[in-house]
């Protein structure tokens, strides 16, 4: 099954920074749905933050990658497929999110679903995505993501720099409302960082 298009809203009160840096935290978890299915995004306040294995395996390209290794960057994990229509449309939208926002310590991880490589590689260049995509042909690596359904792409977990589940987001990303998320909270582990380092 492919979760239809996700409409993210309502998130500028939680996003907006000075808002977010000075109470420490995005807020209470909230979870916005669009069915009973559960398809909406979930953001995690910093003190009740989920847990998610470290994945690690071959990517598309025939290089390995583990998430064990992105510690201290955002990290956004991605869950598509070639067959899926909705990440027709997100995918590009992902790949201009992750250019623009590298140089804010962020990296994209796919996970690439059910697929063959030839489909992979041929979707991911098409769609401009330049960061790695983990080759999950049995999705065994979307299983060990509890939080993520297994029975319905595309969705993404926002994992903060010490790997905790910041955010998730069920159905395909809303562009500008994606990225504004996702920049709060690089920017808030900043601010916290730069704040305990102002207190030492």
């Amino acid at each position: 099954m492919v979760v239809r298009r996700s409409v993210t809203v309502a998130l500028a009160a939680c996003l907006a920074l000075s808002g977010c840096a000075s109470s420490g935290g995005i807020g209470r978890p909230v979870e916005t749905t669009a069915n009973q299915a559960g398809v909406g995004t979930t953001i995690y306040d910093i003190g009740s933050r989920p847990t998610v294995p470290v994945i690690s395996g071959e990517t598309i390209a025939g290089s390995t990658i583990t998430t064990a290794k992105l510690l201290g960057h955002v990290v956004v994990l991605n869950a598509w497929a070639s067959w899926c229509e909705p990440c027709r449309d997100e995918s590009p939208a992902l790949a201009r999110i992750s250019e623009r926002l590298k140089s804010s310590g962020v990296d994209f991880v796919g996970l690439d679903e059910q697929d063959t490589k030839d489909k992979a590689l041929a979707f991911a260049a098409k769609a401009g995505t330049t960061y790695p995509h983990l080759f999950d042909a049995q999705g065994d690596l979307l299983a060990s993501l509890k939080l993520l359904p297994t029975s319905g792409i595309p969705s993404s977990l926002v994992l903060d720099r010490e790997g905790h589940v910041a955010a998730r987001v069920i159905g395909a990303i809303h562009e500008k409302d994606f990225e504004a998320l996702v920049s709060a909270i690089a920017a808030q582990q900043d601010f916290r960082s730069n704040s305990a380092a102002a207190a030492g």
